[in-house]
C-alpha cells in the first residue's frame, strides 16, 4: 500500500527509525514492553484502590461504595500489596530488563544475560539503602520508595551501565567462561558497594531522591502564563524520560485551600488566587496523566494500521481516564520516542494556553472545590467549579485540541513501526 506522508512526517519517521535501531534504546524499549502487563496491573490496584476504595476517591464518593462493598479494609490492603509488589519495583524491573536485553545480542548464553541482569539490580539496591540501618550497624533496611515509578530513570541508567560493561566483556573475550563474567560482577559489586557506603556516610538522603529533589527546584515559579507553561514543559520532559510520579511543587496547598475558603465565606466567586498550577495545569492539561495521555489514547483508537498500538491503548483506557499514565507510557512506550515525545511536550502547553486565555478573560470561572482522586479529566474542571457548563466545554476543547495534536504524529509513529518491522520494503535500507 502506497503511503503518502508529508515532508515533516518523513523526517520524524526517519528519526524515530533511527532512533529505535539504536541498540541502547532497543534495550530500553524492549525492557519497557517487557513490564508493560506488570505496570498495568499495579495501576489498575492502584486505581481502584484510589479511586473506589478511599473516602476522597472519586468513585467512593459518587457510588456510596462504603455502603455495599464489604471487607473494604481487607481490600485495601490487598491492592496495595499488589501495587508494592508491582509498581514499586518498577525501577529494579527496569535494571534487571535493560541490562539484560543489552548483553542479549552478543551472547546465547542464558546465565551471562541473567547474570548482567542481577548485577545491575544489586548495584542498583546499594544506592536505595536506609541510612540509620548502614551507619548503626543495625539489619540492612532498603529504601523501597526510591524503587518504584519515580526511580525507573535512575534503573535505566544502572542498567545500561552494567549491560554494555558486560557486552564489552563478552565482545572481546567471547570464550570467557565463568571468569570473565565473575570478575566484571565482582568488580561492579565491590565498586557499587563502596560508592554506595561514601554516599550514605556523607548525604542524608538516597541518590534518587537527591535526584528527585534537584530537579525540582525549577517548579519555585510565580503563578503567571511562563511559569506555567515552564512548569508544564519540564514536568513532561522528566516524565519522558522515565520520571513517571508525579512533582508537586511546594506552595500549591496554602493557594488552594485560600480559593476555597474565598468561596465558602464570601459572596460570588472571587478567588485570591485564580491562576495557580492547580487552576490551571492539574484540571484543565492533564487529562489522563502528564501530557494529556487521554488524547494520545483517543488518538490512537482513531488511527488504523498497528494492532499494538490499539491493544496497549484499550489496556491503558480504564487507568487513563482517572488520570493514572504510567501503562500507556510504558506500552507503547512515549517514553524516550522522539516522535511521540513532540505531542507529549506540545499538547499541554496548548491547552494550558487557552485555558489561561479563558480564566483572563472570565469567560470560566477558577477551580476552588476540591477533586477527588480518580475524577475522568474532562469533569475536573467541571466539577471543581461547582458545575459550571463553561468549565466543561473548556474540559471538553482541550481533550479535543489535544486529541487533534497527537493524532498526526500517531500516523506517523505507526508509519515507523511498520518500516522497522520491514512492512514498507521501500523505505527500509536493511531490506
Amino acid at each position: 500500500m502506497q503511503i503518502t506522508t508529508s515532508r515533516l512526517g518523513t523526517a520524524l519517521i526517519a528519526l524515530e527509525v533511527n532512533c529505535q535501531r539504536n541498540r541502547q534504546v532497543a534495550a530500553i524499549r524492549q525492557a519497557l514492553r517487557l513490564i508493560f502487563p506488570i505496570i498495568l496491573l499495579g495501576s489498575l490496584a492502584d486505581l481502584v484502590d484510589q479511586a473506589w476504595l478511599q473516602r476522597t476517591g472519586y468513585f467512593y464518593q459518587t457510588l456510596h461504595v462504603a455502603t455495599w462493598v464489604l471487607q473494604l479494609r481487607v481490600m485495601r490492603q490487598y491492592l496495595r500489596l499488589i501495587s508494592a509488589g508491582t509498581l514499586g519495583l518498577a525501577a529494579i524491573l527496569m535494571a534487571f530488563a535493560v541490562s539484560f536485553y543489552s548483553v542479549a545480542p552478543v551472547t546465547r548464553q542464558t546465565s551471562n544475560r541473567l547474570m548482567a541482569g542481577m548485577t545491575a539490580v544489586i548495584s542498583l539496591k546499594f544506592f536505595n539503602v536506609s541510612r540509620p540501618s548502614v551507619l548503626a550497624l543495625r539489619p540492612i533496611k532498603w529504601a523501597s520508595a526510591n524503587l518504584g515509578l519515580q526511580g525507573i530513570l535512575m534503573g535505566i541508567l544502572i542498567g545500561l551501565l552494567v549491560g554494555n560493561s558486560y557486552r564489552w566483556l563478552l565482545t572481546k573475550h567471547e570464550t570467557a567462561g565463568l571468569t570473565g563474567p565473575f570478575l566484571l560482577m565482582s568488580g561492579w559489586l565491590l565498586g557499587t558497594t563502596a560508592l554506595g557506603l561514601l554516599w550514605v556516610t556523607t548525604q542524608t538522603v538516597s541518590l534518587n531522591a537527591a535526584f528527585v529533589s534537584a530537579i525540582q527546584w525549577p517548579f519555585r515559579l510565580p503563578h503567571f502564563i511562563l511559569g506555567l507553561l515552564g512548569y508544564s514543559g519540564l514536568t513532561s520532559l522528566y516524565a519522558w524520560l522515565g520520571v513517571l510520579e508525579p512533582i508537586t511543587p511546594s506552595g500549591q496547598t496554602v493557594a488552594t485551600a485560600q480559593n476555597l475558603e474565598a468561596v465558602l465565606n464570601h459572596a460570588g466567586w472571587q478567588l485570591p488566587h485564580p491562576v495557580t498550577l492547580h487552576t490551571v495545569v492539574d484540571v484543565y492539561a492533564n487529562f489522563g496523566g502528564t501530557g494529556m495521555l487521554l488524547g494520545l489514547v483517543l488518538a490512537i483508537l482513531l488511527v488504523h494500521g498497528h494492532t499494538r498500538h490499539h491493544a496497549v491503548a484499550w489496556l491503558s483506557l480504564v487507568p487513563t481516564l482517572g488520570n493514572f499514565g504510567a501503562p500507556i507510557m510504558v506500552g507503547l512506550p512515549v517514553m524516550l520516542s522522539p516522535l511521540l515525545g513532540i505531542p507529549f511536550l506540545l499538547a499541554p502547553l496548548v491547552c494550558i494556553s487557552v485555558s489561561w486565555l479563558c480564566l483572563r478573560l472570565a469567560w470560566v470561572p477558577a477551580v476552588a472545590y476540591p477533586l477527588l482522586t480518580g475524577t475522568p479529566g474532562p469533569f475536573l474542571a467541571f466539577l471543581g467549579t461547582g458545575g459550571n457548563w463553561s468549565a466543561l466545554v473548556l474540559g471538553l476543547v482541550n481533550l479535543a485540541l489535544s486529541t487533534a495534536i497527537y493524532y498526526p504524529f500517531v500516523k506517523w509513529h505507526v508509519q515507523a513501526q511498520a518500516q522497522i518491522a520491514g512492512e514498507v520494503a521501500d523505505d527500509d535500507p536493511r531490506n
